[in-house]
């Protein structure tokens, strides 16, 4: 999954594995707590099967193993809470650095004008006070 990458309208259809490597390299979110939605599965394992698999970045084959079950069951498991979490908005495209930039204001340019020499105006002279005869 490359830079610049549209994952917003993706993140449904690409397979596990790079929507894994993109949670794990801050391109998409993952909530903090992992909710349960398959009930085919126990929530606690559900949970940790998930995190297993999308932030510590296990296999499907060694979560089975560790929990003795087959591959196609944890790669069923974490498809399909893949499907309720895109659609119920748990996981989301992180648009990269530069997109959260406010835009920079074109730059005004002031039109060229000619440039006049400018002769300075001396200031009126002040009249003498008058002498006074005496």
């Amino acid at each position: 999954m490359g830079p610049g990458a549209n994952l917003a309208v993706s993140l449904s259809k690409i397979r596990l594995d790079q929507l894994q490597e993109a949670i794990r390299a801050n391109q998409v979110s993952f909530p903090s707590q992992v909710p349960v939605f398959i009930k085919h599965a126990a929530g606690t394992q559900q949970c940790h099967v998930v995190l297993l698999y999308f932030v510590r970045g296990w296999s499907c084959e060694r979560i089975a193993k560790r929990y003795n079950v087959t591959r196609q069951h944890i790669w069923q498991m974490v498809s399909e809470w893949r499907r309720h979490a895109v659609a119920l908005g748990y996981l989301q495209a992180i648009p990269p650095p530069e997109s959260l930039r406010p835009p920079q204001p074109a730059r005004m340019r002031t039109p060229a004008r000619p440039v006049r020499k400018v002769t300075p105006v001396p200031a009126p002279a002040e009249p003498e006070p008058a002498l006074a005869l005496t």
